[in-house]
This record gives C-alpha cells, structure tokens and sequence, in this order.
C-alpha cells in the first residue's frame, strides 16, 4: 500500500475505532481533532516527512509508558501501551503499507485455521469481522463434534506481545521479497526504541501491532499445516483436534518445539489434553459461552452524530474481546437471567464476603448480578466495602454501579463514596484501580469534584502514567474558572498528554484574553500539533 493511502486509512480508522481498545484508557478527545481540516493536513504533512527518515531520531517518535491492566486469569495483569496519537497514526501507516503483503503468506481464511485479525480494510476498519474471536469459538466447538475428533489440545503462547522477539519479526518479514526494506527498518528501529533496546515486545492495545503480531507466526502456521496438524488459533489461543491421545502429544511437541525456535513458548499452566466428550461437557455448561468482555457476532454499526464516542467504540469490540474469570464490563443482564436470580436467596453468600479472607471469583460476578437484579444498593455497599480481598475485580463492580446508578439514592450514594474513596489513594492502589474510581466520582450522581480535586491537589510525578491524564478527563466536566487557573499552574509539570487536556479546559473556561497569554507561553514549551492549533476550538 502507498504511503499516502497508509495515512489516509490509518486516520479512518483511529477515527472510526479509538488509538486503543483497553478499557482503562477513555477515548482522549484528541481523536476527533483529527476531523479539524487543518490539524489533519499538518498530521499528515508531518506522517510523510519523518517517515522518510530511516533512523528513529529523524522519525521524530517519542517514547511509550505502560499501565498495567487485569487479563483474563486470576493475579495476571496485561501490559498496556500509552501512546502519543501522532506517533500512533506514524506506527499504524507503516504497519498498513505492508499488511496486504503480510495477509497474502497468511494461510487460507475459508480453510479455518487462523481467526484473528484477517486484514480487509473497509469503511475505516481494518480486519474482516466475519473472524473474531465469537467465530473461532464456534469452529471449535463445530470441530468437537466431528467423529475423526476424540482428544483437543487447549493452549496459548506465554505473554506473546511482551515476549514476541523482535529480530526474529523482522526477520520474518525480511523473507517476504515483496515488502520494502526501508519500512522493515522502519518498524524494527521503531519497535527496539519502545522496547528500550531490549530486542522483546510490541505495544499492546494498537491496531498496528495486531497486524505484526500475526505476521510473527506465520512460519508457525505453515509449520504446523505441513505436518497435517488439525488445528485452528486465535493469535496466541490454540486448539489442537486429534484422533487419539497420542497424537495429540505428538502434535502438541511439534507447536512446542517450532514456537521456541521463534522464541516463545507455551503457557504450560492452562495447556489442556481432554477428551472430546468432556471438551463438550464442558462447552454445554457454558465453559466456552460468551461473557461480559466478548462481544456478540455482529457488523460493525455505523457511528452517529448524537453519540459518536459510543458508538465507535461499540463498533471497535466487535473484533475484540477477552474470554476468562475477571470481567471489566458489566453486561446487561436478560429478562431470563433476571428472573432466575429473584428466585434465588443469596443472603448466605452476601454474608460470606464480609467473613472470609478471599472472594470466590464466580461468587463475586453472581452477587453483584444478584444486587444489581434485586436493586439492592446495600448489597452493592457491602460488597464495594469488601473489594480489597479482591481488588482485580473494581473495574467489574464500578462498571455495574455507573450502569444501574438509578437504584441509589442520596444516602445510599454517600455510603457508596466512602468505600471507594479508599481507592482514590495511591498507596493502596495500582494505577488502573485509581482511575476506575476517578471515573466514578466523575459520573453523575456520584459526582464528587472536593474529592477528585484533592486528589488532583495530591498527584505526584512518579504515581503513575496515564491517572494524571483521567483525573484531568474527570474534572474538565466540572470544575469552574477558578479551579481551572489552578490547574494551569500544573501545566509546566504536566506530561504531554496532560498538558493537551489542560489546554482544552483553558480554552473552554477562560476569557480569550486569559487564553491568549496561557497559549502562547505553552507553545514556547511544546511544538506538539494538537496545542498549536487549540486555542479556540471548545469555546
């Protein structure tokens, strides 16, 4: 693909999709600047000339922190990319120029074996939603019911991103004779830069290291289609469909031992042997059913004008999603499951959490459910009071609070605050708890601006790399003129990102002969292309 089409699909997509599909991160109002005219033509001015240079200093990226958030299993954590949008859109154009050339050595789609992130760009999206994570669970449990099929293999790669080598990417790549060398220097300067030279990782949560990530095992696929393995995977998470135990084991070893050749090796923790009979059992009990985090099946709806946020995003999980134990969102629950819990009395369990040292994973999603279903606010109360013996689960229980706030009323919502105000303090949190709360207190009707603004007061340099940024998100909603020259003040303290959600709430909240001023010393500061072009874009 051409650098210019690169570009130009690249801005479609962060504007249809978001910069990153990780829950802790809100989508930053940066994305729909990039519909201004003007800031779109100097992004794009700015994508051509750095990507002309080879070497990282002349393609002018800056470097990434992380955040890390809860995965699938129990005490796992996924380490999470903060990227700068430009450097985002640079990172995606060079991805797309040669995602067709890296799809066309993919094996087959219509022959199943691989379901992740088939690229086929089309209205701003990048991969064909007809392979998500939805269709590969069905073509496991399609393939379950064959009669040549006796014994599954259940594994995945040991933290792929974080351990994909990066020398052995680029050699992959580099095999390719139809992609351009120039842009494999490109990435793989890019890519050790991030990695702080440490020759491991790719950035978690981008577009453009989803399209990487699937070329990295390419030599894998073919590896295993040459040996007539049955199998199918989606990007780490593969199944293995054998006649016998013995094969199994036998093909099992082949993956194992082709995967360390690229430097990466099984999570030996959840590799699974089981009879098909029992992979069913299991499959009909809801085993392998969808749950909160994995969306349904379905195309990706169209945003509207009313509710652009929303609607992108929704959009953006339709090829996305996580399977497992620790949910972050809670879903909905169906006039059936409703029923079915007001028929049950989970007064025993509630008093449970209060007497034991730890919560049962299954039992905490059952009686927030159970509360929410009941509208009972002091359910709801005494499990939040109980959330350090299990804080990986706060995003879960904040998400149900923010989503079912009706059944609290005013003094329901004070003690609601007290127990989560806890959490606003950073030597009792990790980073992605604190901003869960911040989002809390930021939500109405538990608006609270006193306490977001002492934490805001309290912030310091080292408490982590995106909480910073949230609270400013929080408080832009609700803070008045006098609270926002106060957090000017912060500004020559602030991060970049920080400093581009100072400005936008400058520029909502002051005059335009407080702003003119404030703007002109911030871009003796700063040569950032958002901020150039801020000044009077919100008020």
């Amino acid at each position: 693909m051409k650098i210019a089409n690169a570009i130009d699909l690249a801005f479609e997509n962060v504007l249809k999709e978001g910069l990153t599909d990780v829950e802790v991160f809100a989508r930053p109002f940066e994305v729909d600047l990039l519909k201004n005219a003007k800031i779109s033509e100097d992004i794009k001015q700015d994508i051509k000339t750095s990507l002309k240079e080879s070497q990282i200093k002349g393609m002018g990226f800056t470097p990434i922190s992380h955040i890390l958030v809860p995965k699938k299993e129990l005490f796992d954590f996924r380490k999470c990319a903060i990227i700068e949008p430009v450097d985002e859109l640079k990172y995606l154009t060079l991805a797309l120029q040669i995602a067709d050339q890296i799809e066309t050595k993919r094996p087959n789609k219509s022959k199943n074996h691989v379901f992740s992130y088939r690229f086929s760009p089309g209205k701003g999206y990048l991969f064909d939603v007809k392979y998500n994570y939805t269709a590969f669970r069905e073509h496991v449990s399609k393939k379950s019911k064959q009669r040549n099929v006796n014994v599954i293999v259940s594994c995945d790669i040991s933290n792929f991103y974080d351990r994909l080598n990066l020398h052995r990417l680029e050699c992959v790549l580099s095999s390719n004779p139809k992609i351009d060398k120039k842009i494999i220097l490109q990435i793989n300067e890019l890519l050790l830069f991030w990695s702080g030279r440490d020759s491991y990782g790719i950035p978690v949560g981008s577009n453009a290291s989803r399209i990487l990530a699937e070329a990295a095992l390419i030599e894998v696929d073919n590896f295993l289609l040459s040996h007539k393995v049955s199998y199918c995977r989606f990007v780490d998470d593969f199944r293995l469909f054998a006649p016998d135990s013995a094969t199994a084991h036998r093909w099992l070893a082949l993956l194992v031992d082709r995967l360390s050749k690229e430097g990466l090796f099984l999570n030996t923790g959840k590799t699974e042997i089981k009879d098909v009979s029992a992979f069913r059992e299991e499959a009909d009990s809801g085993a392998e059913s969808q749950d909160e985090s994995d969306p349904p099946p379905e195309s990706p709806k169209e945003p509207t004008d009313s509710q652009p946020d929303k609607s992108n995003h929704e959009a953006s999980r339709v090829i996305r999603g996580y399977s497992g134990l620790i949910p972050t969102k809670f879903r909905t629950l169906s006039d059936a499951e409703t029923e079915k819990i007001l028929r049950e009395d989970f007064t025993e369990k509630l008093k449970q959490v209060t007497k034991s040292v730890l919560i049962e994973p299954t039992n905490l999603v059952s009686l927030v459910k159970a509360c929410i279903a009941k509208k009972d606010p002091d359910g709801i109360i005494k499990i939040t009071k109980n959330l350090n013996k299990f804080p990986q689960f706060i995003p879960y229980v904040i998400d149900a609070i923010i989503k079912n706030d009706s059944i609290f009323d005013d003094g329901k919502i004070t003690s609601l605050s007290e127990s989560l105000a806890f959490w606003l303090d950073r030597e009792h949190a990790p980073e992605f708890v604190s901003i869960y709360a911040i989002r809390f207190f930021g939500h109405q009707p538990f608006v609270n601006k006193p306490v977001l603004m002492e934490c805001f007061r309290k912030l310091k340099r080292n408490d982590g790399s995106y909480i910073g940024r949230a609270l400013l998100e929080q408080l832009e909603k609700i803070v008045e003129r006098g609270e926002v020259i106060e957090i000017r003040d912060y500004f020559t303290r602030a991060d970049q990102s920080e400093r581009r959600q100072i400005s936008r709430m400058v520029d909502i909240s002051l005059t335009k002969g407080e702003k003119r001023p404030f703007f002109k010393n911030a871009l003796t500061q700063s040569q950032d292309i958002f901020l150039k072009n801020m000044e009077n874009l919100f008020s």
